[in-house]
């Protein structure tokens, strides 16, 4: 009875043990790929539905411009502070942006501190979720 026990003991101490070095050497390799994965790509090859170069331009401090530098004028207005005329400049730009290059566009008015006015912005996440 005793040996019987033992050999439970045993068992259960060897396959604690091969779970745990297995779950660390999965860990362990996974923070290899994970690193990998992070290297910037020098270009995109095209057969992505997204670019990853996208991806790399949304996380740039860098601001570009979507043929709407009159929007500076704008900086630190409030969503409410806008009248029709002023928000018809805001419609225009929108409207004149591909699909794809709405998010660059938000992400370049974040980064020169332009508010949306709150009109254009329902509108706009209406055009995100309708496409």
């Amino acid at each position: 009875m005793e040996v019987l026990l033992i050999a439970i003991v045993a068992i259960a101490g060897v396959a604690f043990l091969t779970t745990y070095i297995g779950q660390r050497w999965k860990s362990n390799k996974g923070e290899e790929e994970v690193e990998v994965a992070a290297e910037p790509l020098e270009e995109c090859c095209g057969a992505h539905e997204v670019c990853e170069t996208d991806l790399l331009n949304k996380m740039s401090e860098e601001i570009i411009y979507y043929e709407d530098e009159e929007l500076d004028v704008y900086r630190n207005f409030e969503e409410n502070d806008y009248n029709d005329d002023q928000i018809d400049e805001f419609r225009e730009v929108l409207y004149s942006l591909k699909e794809k290059e709405m998010e660059a566009w938000l992400r370049s008015l974040e980064l020169r501190k332009i508010e949306l006015p709150s009109v254009i912005k329902s509108e706009l996440v209406f055009m995100l979720v309708r496409s």
